[in-house]
Order: C-alpha cells, then structure tokens, then sequence
C-alpha cells in the first residue's frame, strides 16, 4: 500500500457518496500527515497569526518532485501559530509572511493549497467537518461545546 498525498485523499473522500463512505475513506487513510491537517484545519483552540495568504508563485512539478513535503511543512506550522512559546519574540509579522510565502513555494500546488487551508481553517471540501472527523477518527479533535439549550 501507498502513502497518498493529502490531497489525493481529499480528493477521494469528495468522490465517495455518503457519509459513511466519506468515514472510510478518512480510517483507511488514517496516516501523521492527513491528521496533522485535520488537527490544524478544525481544531478550535488553534488559531494563526497569519489572517490572509500572500501571494505566492507556484511551479507546475510532478508529485513528488518538489523542494518539500506537506509533512515537513507542518513542523514549521508553529511559526504561524498565535502564542506559541517556540515562536521568536523577534520574529516579525513581515518575517513570517516571507516564512510562509517560502514554504508555499516549496510544495506541489495542491499541497500548498492544503497548507493554506490549514492557516484559513478551512479546506472548502464539502462535508469534512468536525463531526465527521471525530467520528471517523475518535480523540484527534475536542469535543465542540454543547450550545445552550442542549
């Protein structure tokens, strides 16, 4: 069995037809990178410095032929997490966005398209919500507080 992008995940749980297949297709693709997004698109106490994506250019390569990866971007996510202890004091607004604009370029374009899913918290893929998350893969989010009158 193969590892598949992130995307090509994405892409397969937009093709499944209902909810119970859209589960399926999250637990047999159950891998760090995949949770990683999920954990850093939809978890609500995360939250980024980062409120729009610059522009960026991206060069058309074949998967697996670029600088880097989803999963060694996301261990410099924390960059562009708000609070975050290991960020530099010194590390400007300005800096960071030349971080990211680094990063984006380094990865395959639907990668990068991934990655700035996460810092907008959100994918724009129909039906990948928290619940579904939480029900396909148990743990991995906080369950959402229940609203009044529940």
């Amino acid at each position: 069995m193969s590892i598949k992008n992130v995307y090509e995940i994405f892409d397969e749980f937009k093709e499944a037809k209902n909810r119970s297949e859209r589960i399926d297709v999250l637990r047999r693709n159950n891998t760090p990178a995949l949770r990683n997004v999920l954990i850093g698109t939809f978890h609500p106490g995360i939250k980024y410095t980062i409120k729009n994506i610059p522009e960026y250019r991206s060069e058309e390569v074949p998967p697996g032929m670029s600088y880097n990866n989803i999963s060694d971007a996301l261990s410099r996510i924390y960059l562009f997490v708000e609070g975050n202890p290991r960020v530099p004091e010194k590390l400007t607004d300005k800096r960071k966005e030349e971080l990211l604009i680094q990063i984006l370029e380094s990865l395959e374009e639907r990668e990068s398209q991934v990655f700035a899913g996460i810092l907008k918290k959100n994918q724009n893929i129909p039906y990948l919500t928290h619940n579904i998350i939480s029900e396909a893969m148990p743990g991995i989010l906080p369950k959402p507080p229940l609203s009044q009158g529940e």
